[in-house]
């Protein structure tokens, strides 16, 4: 099964520049092209960010539930420690964001793309994840906890202790990626990998499965 790529979101052309009003509760953010706003530790419920753009943005710390992020593109912008309940994402584009220690359990993910992004200590426990790519992004430790992972491509990624335990994996594949010291490898069941990087993981597949390697002492 051939891995389907992301669609681009529907970003318009004609933005309007800056963000009306302030970023709490209610928020509907709409053909708005918004940069270098700053709102460190906002909480807030019901946001809707749907066509637009944002660059160089910090919400770092940021406690939100119920967000719904459509159609968007963000650059630059530093999400490190922001943590989501409930929503989702369709049609977003991330580029040179920093994610670190972000979690938004249980979310839907749909045609998504992350590109150079910092995912490390991320977690996406027991989310529904489809036609998502991984470029060039470091995921060390990042937690993909019982995720369903339905078209995901990892390119060229940094996976180094990143756990898989009980993921459940369709169409997805891994490429030149760092796997050393991955966890829960048998949620890996049903990707598809190349021969180099599979042999790579032979050690901790042999592990999974209860296969002892013996020495050359042993064997004779």
């Amino acid at each position: 099964m051939a891995v389907r790529a992301p669609q681009n979101p529907r970003v318009g052309e004609e933005l309007e520049p800056g963000a009306p009003g302030g970023l709490g509760d209610g928020l509907r953010l709409h053909d708005r092209d918004v940069a270098d706003v700053a709102d460190v530790g906002v909480t807030a419920r019901g946001w809707d960010l749907r066509a637009s753009r944002l660059t160089g943005c910090d919400l770092s710390g940021a406690r939100l539930a119920f967000a719904m992020v459509q159609d968007c593109e963000l650059v630059r912008c530093d999400l490190a420690g922001l943590v989501a309940q409930d929503g989702g994402l369709r049609r977003v584009r991330f580029v040179d964001c920093r994610l670190t220690g972000m979690a938004w359990p249980e979310a839907d993910l749909e045609d998504v793309t992350f590109r150079g992004c910092r995912f490390d200590l991320a977690g996406l426990r027991f989310s529904r994840l489809q036609r998502v790519h991984f470029d060039g992004c470091v995921l060390r430790d990042a937690d993909f906890q019982g995720a369903a992972l339905g078209s995901v491509r990892f390119d060229g990624c940094e996976l180094r202790s990143a756990t898989f335990a009980g993921a459940r994996c369709a169409a997805t594949e891994l490429h030149r990626c760092d796997l050393d010291g991955i966890e829960g490898v048998e949620g890996l069941r049903g990707a598809a990998l190349p021969w180099p990087d599979l042999v790579g993981l032979a050690g901790l597949m042999a592990g999974a499965l209860g296969i002892r390697v013996l020495d050359e002492e042993d064997a004779r």
